[in-house]
């Protein structure tokens, strides 16, 4: 969609950005070390092939700044490690005049008369320099290359075998040097691709020596698609402005990108040289991308477009069914952008609007056209035309405005809908312009509209419209700005405006629902007809609410496998204009299927999710998202890769997140780090959350699980047990089931007890899911000193991925068996429970010791691992010096001693890999 004047976010090539600066300002970009990432495959792929004999070399193409040079200079390293004999040379415009000017590394010292002569001593210099190792000719900036020297690059190849690995810019394919290389073929093409968000995150993380949050990534990656040296000089202006530092541990970049004038420049370079028409079609395309590729044909030549295209510098792709052209990289636009005049920039939005009114005509007695609401490229045409109409500084009545600002709003778009909102006249546009605020929680803002708007309706407006206006206020107060008395006070207030009925109704009716279920009373928390309630409601940002709501209620009132199932069918899961709410559906989901068992499908849940906020570049969805991230890890027991989750999202949490989210993250993160060992650094984290958090807020009790987990870890976990179980008969008074039965399952851990594990099991046995009446299970043989009960819990637990609770509960079995007396069993439990450890990282239960280690003596150790590879005990034997039956005491011990039955299990006992039965006959099979 084009941009309205005004919009922040894009690349600042240009202006004044002193006030973005430090004090001191004027200091230079610090140098970075650039470190080479990303590049493996492809040095492997050339490398491979200039190795191979019968086919071409490799000419590395790719626009300026991509990493040709970096790349070349790896290939010649690695062909040098691999024993080859490697002349590098380099063209250079200056000399590409001048004979052999690229290439006086290949000629011999002394006077040569005539080409032949040139041409045979190089070639003779060559070979004895080479010896018998292969010769490969590297050239880069190819198609700077004079004319002899390409001659002579043809000839080496030609006659004395040498394999050509050159670079070159996408835009001289032309050159004659290029083409020479070309010819015959001596070369073959390799494109060389900008570097994956993977890579940008690896080289970033490297270059800046510490993590960097998913959103700087994605902002960078995006500025710079990828290419290295734009990259660069990007991110060290970043630096120097003082917008890109560490936030709790993590690289975190705010506010707009500084201006670089040596990146404005380079990239106005590669823009030289165009045509007037050229010129002309890429500033429609920069102003308004994406553009559907028929509204730019109707303003310049196909042939121009090819033109472009064919220098990379625009792109055509498919959305969906319609064609959309962009500019090649997005900082040629922002080039473009910045160079073009005030004058210009409106005779080129206002072609664009007659171009895309002329694709679409309206027919002929009919006023202009109302905008749509229908997804696609084509039917955005209406909101495009009042859009560009409005940037060219036409007149556009409010009408048509704010109904441009509703389809935006409904299309997901609720930055461009604010813009568009703000152009009408302020009293029509508050209602639409408080709805868009909202949806980006901009809540202070969105606060002042809405409470101007309910004072100035006192006596004007129907009851029904201010009961609208009081519920998307609620929901403001409370959710962005952490005011839930005020919150309260509206509701009630709207609630003495008269009779409601329909829209107005519903949406008052869903925000007392979202008041009542994170308020201090938790009175009513039941989702019955919410989802019919949500049917009636017509506001787009209330309607955001409900989904997550529901989802919420019925995850927390103990029923997970139905909000699992719900995503699964449908019932749940549609996009949402409010990108928070939209984020809290997915983390809901998430929850739910960690809750319901469902560890591996929550994993590919949250990650799909992270991935399209980050896409969004909505923070306070990334902060959600890396914190469900962190979740699904300490449920897999690895709390060392929750840790950074949990870091990225503490980094990424704003004022104005919706406090429930600021809760979790900072519960979350604090008992990590107490599992860890950093337990001081929990408390503070768990203090800093707990002043801000409005002393009448039901989440408190989120804070005191955190408090009674980090207590556990600094030693106090008989003590805490207890305090658990006490938090747990809370919650489940309160009706809220699953949280009773995660705190239960935890003070079970801590110390078993038949009283808690009955509790858990009612509790369990009221909701839906199956993981829970597992937790029972290990709860209730735990308190009963069942060995087999425990075996078993521990098993399906590790089926489900749930690694470390599964180590727990072989530890405790290994624990029964071996005051039991049954020294075989609680040996090779706990070899169970050591193997499972080493599947978390970073995981020590605080209620648990480690399990001793097996002591084998030397010569028990020796043939167990001679046996875990295969050998019989015969060839044993014969590798130790010993007898056969000496081999076979020393394992029958061994097994004894590990807990195991036999020598198929000997690999897993030692922490060795496994064999892989080889297929056919087996020969010499152990007995």
């Amino acid at each position: 969609m084009g941009f309205l004047p005004g919009e922040e976010g894009h690349v600042r090539l240009c202006g004044d950005v002193r006030d973005e600066r430090p004090s001191g300002g004027g200091t230079p970009p610090p140098r970075l070390l650039w470190p080479f990432v990303g590049r493996t495959a492809e040095t492997r792929a050339v490398v491979k092939q200039l190795g191979a004999h019968g086919v071409p070399g490799v000419l590395l193409v790719g626009q300026a700044g991509i990493g040709k040079s970096r790349l070349l200079d790896s290939i010649v390293a690695r062909c040098r490690d691999e024993g080859m004999h490697v002349v590098v040379v380099a063209g250079a415009e200056a000399s590409s005049g001048l004979p052999f000017a690229a290439v006086t590394a290949l000629l011999p010292d002394g006077e040569h008369h005539g080409m032949a002569n040139i041409f045979g001593a190089a070639r003779s210099a060559l070979l004895e320099a080479a010896g018998d190792r292969a010769c490969v000719l590297a050239i880069d900036d190819a198609h700077h290359l004079d004319e002899a020297s390409i001659v002579l690059a043809q000839h080496l190849a030609a006659t004395a075998g040498v394999r050509i690995v050159a670079a070159a810019r996408t835009g001289a394919m032309r050159t004659p040097a290029v083409l020479g290389l070309l010819r015959r073929p001596y070369v073959q093409t390799f494109a060389v691709q900008a570097l994956s968000r993977e890579a940008v995150t690896a080289l970033l993380g490297e270059a800046l020596e510490g993590p960097v949050d998913g959103l700087t990534v994605d902002k960078l990656w995006r500025a710079t698609q990828g290419n290295p040296l734009f990259l660069r000089h990007l991110l060290e202006a970043c630096l120097a402005s003082g917008g890109l530092r560490r936030v709790s541990a993590v690289w975190r970049w705010e506010g707009r990108m500084p201006e670089h004038r040596g990146l404005r420049d380079l990239v106005a370079a590669l823009l030289d040289g165009l045509t007037a028409e050229e010129a002309h079609a890429l500033a429609c395309v920069a102003h308004a991308e994406p553009v559907p590729l028929e509204v730019v044909e109707t303003l310049v030549g196909t042939p121009v477009l090819e033109e472009l295209e064919r220098r990379s510098l625009i792109a055509v792709e498919r959305v969906r069914r319609d064609l959309v052209v962009r500019v090649g990289h997005p900082l040629y636009g922002e080039v473009v952008r910045a160079e073009t005049g005030e004058g210009r920039r409106r005779d080129i939005y206002r072609s664009l609007a007659r171009a895309v009114t002329r694709g679409r005509p309206a027919p002929d007695d009919a006023e202009p056209r109302a905008v749509t609401s229908q997804p696609g490229v084509a039917g955005d045409a209406g909101l495009r035309a009042v859009t560009w109409r409005l940037a060219a500084g036409d007149p556009v009545p409010d009408e048509e405005v704010l109904g441009a600002a509703r389809d935006a709003l409904a299309r997901r778009d609720a930055p461009l809908s604010e813009r568009l909102a703000r152009r009408a006249r302020p009293k029509a546009g508050a209602d639409a312009l408080a709805r868009a605020l909202v949806a980006q929680d901009k809540a202070a803002e969105a606060e002042d509209l809405l409470a101007g708007r309910m004072a100035e309706g006192e006596g004007v407006d129907a009851p029904g419209e201010r009961a609208r206006v009081a519920a998307l206020r609620a929901l403001n107060l409370f959710w962005n700005l952490r005011r839930p008395a005020e919150a309260q006070a509206v509701v009630r207030r709207a609630r003495t405006f008269g009779p409601l009925e329909g829209s107005a109704a519903a949406e008052l009716r869903v925000a007392e629902l979202a008041l009542a279920t994170f308020g201090a009373d938790g009175n009513e928390r039941a989702p019955t007809g919410l989802r019919e309630l949500s049917s009636r409601v017509g506001d787009p940002v209330i309607a955001s609410v409900c989904e997550p709501l529901r989802a919420y209620l019925d995850l927390y009132l103990g029923r997970p496998a139905r909000v699992a199932d719900d995503y699964a069918n449908g019932r749940l899961g549609v996009p949402s204009v409010w990108g928070a709410m939209e984020a809290a559906t997915t983390a809901c989901r998430v929850q739910a299927l960690v809750l319901a068992g469902r560890l591996g499908e929550a994993f590919a849940a949250a990650g799909s999710g992270y991935r399209t906020a980050v896409e969004h570049a909505a923070s306070a969805e990334v902060t959600l998202l890396a914190f469900e991230l962190g979740i699904c890890e300490t449920w897999a027991g690895r709390p060392a890769r929750a840790l950074p989750h949990f870091q990225e999202a503490r980094a990424l949490l704003e004022d104005h997140i919706p406090f429930p989210i600021q809760v979790y993250v900072f519960a979350e993160y604090a008992a990590c780090l107490a599992s860890l060992g950093r337990a001081q650094e929990g408390r503070r984290v768990l203090g800093e959350i707990t002043r801000r958090l409005p002393a009448e807020s039901s989440l408190h009790d989120h804070l005191h699980l955190a408090k009674i987990r980090i207590r556990a870890h600094t030693g106090a976990w008989r003590a805490s047990a207890p305090q658990a179980a006490l938090l747990a008969h809370r919650y489940e008074s309160a009706g809220w089931l699953t949280k009773a039965s995660e705190t239960l399952y935890y003070s079970a851990r801590l110390r078993p007890s038949s009283h808690v594990a009955r509790a858990l099991h009612d509790v369990a046995e009221r909701g839906d899911s199956e993981l829970f009446r597992l937790f029972a299970r290990h709860a209730r043989a735990a308190s009963e000193s069942d060995v087999e009960g425990l075996e078993a819990a521990s098993g399906a637990l590790e089926h489900r991925g749930y690694n470390s609770l599964a180590a727990e509960a072989a530890s405790t079995a290994a624990g029964v068996a071996e005051a039991r007396g049954d020294a075989r069993r609680a040996a090779r439990l706990r070899t169970r429970s050591r193997r499972l450890v080493e599947l978390c990282e970073g995981y020590r239960p605080p209620w648990d010791s480690a399990a001793p280690a097996a002591v084998l003596s030397g010569r028990e150790r020796e043939a167990c691992e001679l046996a875990a590879a295969g050998l019989a005990n015969d060839a044993i034997a014969a590798r130790l010096g010993l007898s056969r039956r000496t081999v076979a005491n020393h394992l029958h011990r061994a097994y004894g001693k590990l807990g195991i039955r036999g020598r198929d299990e000997l690999p897993d006992a030692l922490g060795l890999p496994r064999l892989v039965t080889p297929v056919g006959p087996v020969w010499g099979r152990p007995v």
